[in-house]
């Protein structure tokens, strides 16, 4: 999928289609409505090498205008069309030269396609959105740039597929934004559910593992919440949860410090620049770690895949991978954490219940240091942070 397609599709799929679309405004393409709130939202849909070309009706009803049938184009962008069946915009306002508040959108059959590929949404709702003018969008020396906020946000039935016919799908997209300071969240919470890895969406390779693996199709789902408290300058991620069904659950916890104002405000300007971004975490510190996995029936049918290839059957392939761990492990160079390395992963091959990995360094260590430990003196990395690894603990 072509780069340009890939941005436009995940910007969607995460509810900022209005910043992906909007930027300096040309000429009208569309006639008016002479509804206020119709023209302004048509208004930001025109994109800046995009052209809003028709809508089929708008109507009032209490609080709510509807417009329907939007249509869009974009031909300087790999033939970008979209096509959006309905749009309900309630107890909404146009304020400050062009800033649009509303109390909630909802949009159904939203469907976008072009010569990479194409992105359908069943449903889009969101509350208490806020949409930037155009030139807030799209930033300038004189206007800072600024992002549409909201609420909640969800999502049903997303289907992404590209130019080959690779097939990305998920359920259900909900994200809800539950404290801000200033302009900045401070408090969110995101889940996706549905999110399938289906044969038909792989290639040959991925084909036959799969099937190797003993499934049809693996069904993922991933939530997570996070808490950002300016004043101490912390991070805390608490629950970030990846669970396959008939296959496991991965969960993160971790707390980083050092992430005052100023740098997110930094961060926020270095989109596109990754040196500068990188530059930016040097003084960010990890607090803590905590990785868990819970096992649910795919460690086992990994160890049957490979026992198969080498003409043997589990208890082997465990004996195999037992009996090479001191070998590998000692390219660690660090004898007191390969024997806790070797203990943990040996017990979770014999009996795969539940592998818990954390770091808990006696104080928090800034992301420079970790990075020049990794590359000057990567055998001492486990003392700088603190790790353990521990198999099967709740037992």
């Amino acid at each position: 999928m072509k780069t340009h397609f890939r941005r436009s599709a995940s910007a969607l799929a995460i509810g900022l289609f209005i910043a992906n679309a909007a930027g300096s405004l040309p000429a009208r393409a569309f006639e008016p409505s002479g509804n206020d709130v119709a023209d302004a939202f048509l208004n930001l849909l025109e994109a800046q090498e995009g052209t809003v070309e028709s809508y089929s009706a708008v109507n009032t009803s209490g609080d709510t205008v509807t417009i329907e049938g939007i249509k869009l184009t974009d031909e300087g962008a790999d033939n970008l069309r979209v096509t959006i069946a309905r749009t309900d915009l309630t107890n909404a306002e146009t304020v400050s030269g062009g800033l649009m508040k509303v109390g909630e959108m909802a949009l159904s059959g939203l469907n976008m396609t072009a010569d990479d590929g194409s992105l359908s949404i069943a449903s889009f709702s969101s509350t208490d959105l806020v949409l930037p003018t155009a030139a807030e969008l799209t930033g300038s020396d004189d206007v800072p740039p600024m992002a549409p906020s909201y609420g909640e946000l969800e999502i049903l039935g997303t289907v992404i597929q590209d130019e080959d016919g690779n097939q990305a799908t998920a359920s259900r997209i909900f994200i809800a934004i539950d404290e801000m300071d200033g302009d900045l969240p401070t408090a969110s919470r995101f889940a996706i559910d549905g999110l399938l890895i289906d044969p038909e969406s792989l290639d040959n390779d991925g084909k036959k593992t799969l099937s190797d693996l003993g499934y049809e199709q693996i069904n993922i789902s991933i939530a997570g919440s996070g808490k950002w408290v300016p004043e101490a300058a912390t991070v805390n991620v608490d629950d970030l949860e990846i669970t396959a069904d008939d296959a496991g659950t991965v969960k993160m916890s971790f707390m980083l410090g050092g992430v005052t104002r100023d740098v997110v405000n930094e961060l926020n300007k270095t989109q596109g620049e990754p040196e500068d971004a990188l530059g930016l975490i040097q003084g960010i510190t990890v607090n803590s770690i905590s990785l868990a996995v819970d096992n649910d029936s795919l460690i086992e049918r990994i160890l049957d895949m490979q026992a198969k290839e080498i003409g043997t059957d589990r208890a082997g392939m465990v004996a195999q991978l037992q009996g090479g761990l001191p070998m590998m492990l000692s390219l660690l160079q660090n004898p007191e954490f390969q024997t806790k390395v070797a203990t943990a992963l040996g017990s979770f091959l014999k009996n795969p219940v539940s592998l818990n990995l954390v770091a808990t360094p006696a104080a928090p260590v800034p992301v420079a240091q970790i990075m020049g430990t990794a590359m000057m003196a990567p055998q001492t990395l486990p003392q700088v942070l603190g790790l353990d690894i521990t198999a099967n603990s709740g037992e």
